[in-house]
């Protein structure tokens, strides 16, 4: 998962830095910018005093290729360059695909075999077959805004997996990752459907290449955790969403020996406010959490930290407190937290959680690569809630988080193992652990 961004129009360098801050929550590991100078493709870590009419941002957060490495926007040569959402589950094909060209690489960042490949179609058979061509070969969730010589491109994957919008305030074309990013700089704004392509040409021309119609499946964890909760997905409200997802918790049995709720920080805040609503029960901030390190889910994991949370000792003393998460993935937070609530003489701890259990690794853009890594693979609801030390653990099912939602078209396969397209775990999992494999065992 990323953060990906682009400005085409006068003082295209101001507008890209204005705006990394909306989207840097999509991605921590570093933030950079490539803008169109004077004929040339320019990496820079700060463009707000460059003259140029087109740049790409990006925030990265890795799902494959090393970790804490700042690698994109990737340039090759002097007329592509690429920022880029997602993970492209079949990379090791494209390899292959690559070699029948003539081209030789050896590596396991998926982002730069997706340039190498993106580039050669386009060089061989131009943008509209070129980008045909990917369409069809590529496998994954991904979201794409490139430099093509005089053209800028933005693709969305034909099941709609990642988010991307497109808006102007009147001065310049702008893409991102969030309608929340274009709404802050008070630009109007419209998502890039599933399946589509665009292509801005330096002639001022544009035009759309369509993808194949597939089913779409957009990805379930958008909603819950990791978009801003003011941005829209698919023509729906973010926070709704996370509203009804909490509502629907709160009608779950076994909430009946609760003092107080608290939301585990940030992102359950919402589904926890609604779910206090809907028990009728006071709800406090009770878990502060040290708001200037960040996300720790998407940090790598020798920077997951348990020193960014804190209990408040004096209220808890006595009270059954229930403890509202979006999702769990590792359970890492909760066990580490929980004894601190423990320690404080807390009498009882409920653990809520408005998302079904996840037992199956994602390779289309979040990163947990790994079966071995998931709390709730191969456990019980029960094995989970003795492994985490909670007194009672209840999730939502897979039909209430699409009821919650509003759309059946969601990728669950992190829920269920039913992945949007045919996928061999065992061949995944190895492709994409590679050289992550000692940051997980270091855990």
């Amino acid at each position: 998962m990323c953060g990906i961004w682009a400005f085409l129009g006068l003082n295209a360098g101001n507008y890209v830095v204005k705006l990394a801050p909306w989207l840097i929550h999509r991605g921590q590991e570093g933030v950079s910018f490539v803008c169109h100078v004077d004929g040339s493709l320019v990496r820079l870590s700060d463009v707000s005093t460059i003259s140029s009419t087109l740049c790409l941002g990006h925030a990265r957060y890795s799902t494959s290729g090393p970790y804490g490495v700042e690698l994109q926007p990737i340039v090759l040569g002097n007329d592509f360059a690429l920022v880029f959402n997602g993970t492209i589950s079949n990379y090791v094909e494209l390899i292959s695909k690559l070699r029948d060209f003539g081209i030789g690489i050896r590596t396991n960042y998926d982002a730069l075999v997706l340039a190498h490949y993106m580039r050669e179609l386009l060089s061989r058979r131009g943008i509209d077959d070129g980008i045909s061509e990917l369409f069809h070969t590529l496998r994954g969730g991904y979201s794409i805004i490139a430099i093509w010589r005089d053209s800028l491109i933005v693709i969305r994957d034909p099941w709609g997996i990642r988010p991307l919008v497109i808006g102007s305030d009147g001065n310049g074309i702008a893409i991102a990752s969030e309608s929340a990013a274009l709404e802050a700089l008070g630009m109007t704004w419209r998502e890039v459907e599933p399946g589509k392509a665009l292509a801005l040409h330096g002639s001022g021309r544009e035009h759309w290449v369509e993808g194949p119609r597939v089913r779409r499946a957009y990805c379930a964890l958008e909603y819950i955790y990791f978009l801003r909760p003011d941005s829209h997905f698919n023509g729906i409200s973010v926070y709704d969403a996370r509203r009804k997802l909490g509502m629907v918790l709160a009608h779950k049995e076994g909430n009946h020996d609760i003092d107080i709720v608290t939301p585990v920080p940030e992102t359950a805040r919402i589904a926890a406010e609604a779910y206090a609503e809907g028990i009728g029960k006071p709800i406090h901030e009770l878990i502060i959490k040290n708001r200037y390190v960040g996300r720790s889910f998407i940090k790598p994991p020798r920077e997951r930290s348990v020193n960014m949370y804190n209990v408040i000792r004096d209220i808890v003393k006595g009270r059954s407190i229930s403890l509202v998460d979006d999702s769990i993935i590792r359970g890492d937070t909760f066990r580490k937290v929980l004894p601190r609530f423990r320690r404080s003489g807390t009498r009882a701890i409920h653990v809520r959680v408005s998302s079904p259990p996840i037992r199956y690794p994602c390779f289309m853009g979040m990163d947990f690569p790994t079966r071995r890594e998931l709390v709730a693979h191969g456990r019980s609801i029960d094995e989970v809630r003795g492994y985490l030390g909670a007194d009672s653990l209840v999730y939502l099912t897979v039909d209430e988080l699409m009821d919650s939602i509003g759309t059946t078209e969601l990728c669950t396969a992190c829920f269920t193992g039913n992945y949007p397209f045919t996928i061999n775990i065992d061949e995944s999992e190895k492709a994409f652990s590679g050289d992550r494999v000692w940051e997980s065992q270091a855990l």
